[in-house]
C-alpha cells in the first residue's frame, strides 16, 4: 500500500506545482478539487488500516492543496482553511467512505457481494437484553493483519 501512496504523492505533487499561475481563487478550488481531491478519494476506503505515515503523507497533500487555494505560505495553519473549504481530513474522509458503504450495504443500497459481507449481530443466550438492537453488526475474526483491513471486518469495527 506504501507504493501506491508514494505514486498518488508524485501524482499529486506534479498538478500541484502546476495549478495556480493563471487562475483565480475559485477557479483553483476548482482544479484542486477535480484535480487533486478526486485522485485522494479514488479507492480511499482500500486505504482503511493504512499506516500512520502513509496518512500523514496523505494529508500533508491535502494541507499544501488548501495553502494553494488560499495563497497561503506553507507556515499558515491548514485547519482553519480545510474547515472553510468544508474539506474533511484524510483519514476521517477514510473512514466516511467506509461507513457510507457499510450503511448502504446494511440498507440494502450497495451490491449485493458487499451485503454479503456485512452480517448483523446475532446474540447468544446470555445477551437475550442486546437482541432488540437490530442495528449492531458481527465482526468476523481474522488471523492475519491483512483481514483486519478487509470491508467485511473494518466496516464492522468502525
Amino acid at each position: 500500500m506504501s507504493d501506491y501512496v508514494s505514486s498518488l504523492c508524485k501524482s499529486v505533487n506534479f498538478h500541484l506545482r502546476r495549478i495556480r499561475r493563471f487562475i483565480d481563487q475559485s477557479t483553483c478550488a476548482h482544479a484542486v478539487r477535480s484535480l487533486i481531491l478526486s485522485r485522494l478519494d479514488y479507492c480511499n476506503s482500500l486505504l482503511a488500516g493504512i499506516s500512520q505515515s502513509d496518512v500523514q503523507r496523505l494529508q500533508s497533500l491535502q494541507n499544501r492543496a488548501a495553502r494553494l487555494i488560499y495563497q497561503a505560505d506553507r507556515y499558515t495553519p491548514s485547519s482553519p482553511l480545510l474547515r472553510e473549504l468544508h474539506w474533511l481530513p484524510v483519514q476521517q474522509r477514510i473512514h466516511f467512505k467506509v461507513l457510507l458503504q457499510v450503511y448502504n450495504s446494511f440498507y440494502r443500497l450497495s451490491p449485493v457481494y458487499l451485503q454479503d459481507l456485512i452480517a448483523k449481530y446475532n446474540p447468544g443466550r446470555r445477551n437475550l437484553k442486546l437482541g432488540k438492537d437490530n442495528t449492531r453488526l458481527a465482526i468476523p475474526s481474522t488471523r492475519r493483519s491483512a483481514g483486519d483491513r478487509s470491508f467485511g471486518v473494518i466496516g464492522p469495527r468502525l
